[in-house]
């Protein structure tokens, strides 16, 4: 994500850092991520087409543990009951991905309206290591944005902590309906088998700008979602490439271990060992063998865990390509401010990974 903020939702979105969970967060990290929300939240209003959820630091996992007990929510099945019974955004044009992804996605199709909050799941992808659903929000007031606080069940049981990142974007330039895509980090999950999923929805925290000051609120209520998928179709189609590379940064080596790819996500996962103080932002950025350019942005860091993703803003990762070479370049993150300088330096020798074709 060249010249993107990582932080971009979380500067905009206030937040008690104690109603997360993280494994080992420390007192440095929480103090980091707390100046960074409280400075910048407030800065000034912006417009943009899609918030993310990035990666906190060097790609901080925090896990939403904020849950209660309300009323039932209702199913809406009703074009004259619902806003966005009949609005339609397929999972992969959430994606960004123009390749038809339709034959790996779950469909639920499902509206349910509580408190006059929409929520409409519209599918659902199964990948390694991840579930992705999409969803279209009617927030029923105008919004400058939004977050959904869920439990996730598989099989009956509840999944947690988990992590995860994603985007969501205005539906016609509404400031009620949005779409929403999450990537919701399920580490093992089961590709190959039918699972039982209950997505459980039980609050939008949202936010307006009145008079340039900021406004938060929230809606309490009962969304819940139950449905059948699996990602066998999915893992058929995954190319699994080993890696041996490694580059250090403040005490830390970074090692790549494979490439994984299909037509819904590119992912460079690795481990990292070692530690530092100080917290970066990585890109492998380069080209494909067509000349294309080519970035993976860190998607995630958790414990030992590294996940580089492919930045499709720029267009699909093309079934044409044989080749990719990157080299990884890292930003370091500011210790009192969570803006970025974007002030990125090489750290690391250049590589080539050659796909199977």
């Amino acid at each position: 994500m060249k010249d993107t903020n990582i932080y971009e939702l979380l500067n905009e979105m206030d937040f008690d850092i104690n109603d997360y969970e993280k494994q080992d967060l420390t007192d440095i990290e929480k103090k980091y991520l707390k100046n960074t929300i409280k400075n910048n939240f407030k800065n000034k209003r912006k417009k943009h087409k899609a918030k993310k959820f990035g990666s906190i630091a060097a790609a901080l996992v925090l896990t939403i543990g904020i849950f209660s007990q309300t009323s039932s929510g209702r199913e809406v099945y009703a074009s004259t009951q619902s806003m966005i019974s009949e609005i339609s955004y397929s999972i992969g044009r959430a994606l960004g991905v123009e390749r038809d992804v339709e034959i790996y996605s779950n469909v639920v199709n499902k509206v349910i309206e509580d408190k006059g909050v929409e929520i409409k799941l519209t599918d659902v992808i199964i990948d390694k290591d991840e579930l992705i659903i999409c969803t279209v929000v009617n927030t029923n007031r105008p919004v400058e944005g939004f977050s959904l606080d869920y439990n996730i069940f598989i099989n009956g049981k509840k999944i947690g902590p988990w992590g995860g990142t994603g985007s969501y974007g205005k539906v016609d330039d509404t400031e009620t309906i949005f779409t929403q895509i999450d990537y919701i980090v399920i580490k093992d999950i089961d590709t190959k088998e039918n699972l039982d999923i209950k997505i459980a929805f039980n609050e939008l925290n949202y936010f307006t700008i009145q008079n340039d000051n900021v406004v938060e609120g929230k809606v309490k209520g009962k969304w819940i979602f139950e449905f059948t998928a699996d990602g066998s179709e999915l893992m058929k189609d995954t190319h699994v490439l080993p890696l041996d590379y490694s580059f250090e940064i403040a005490n830390k080596t970074y090692r790549l271990e494979e490439f994984r790819y299909n037509s819904v996500s590119q992912k460079i996962e690795g481990k990292v060992e070692g530690e530092s103080k100080s917290f970066y932002q990585l890109d492998l950025r380069g080209h494909d063998n067509l000349g294309n350019e080519i970035n993976f942005y860190l998607s995630r860091q958790s414990n030992e865990d590294l996940v580089f993703k492919y930045e499709n803003f720029y267009k699909d990762f093309s079934d044409e390509i044989t080749s990719i070479t990157l080299t990884p370049y890292a930003a370091k993150l500011p210790e009192e401010s969570g803006r970025m300088s974007n002030d990125y330096e090489q750290a690391g020798e250049t590589f080539t990974i050659l796909l199977n074709k």
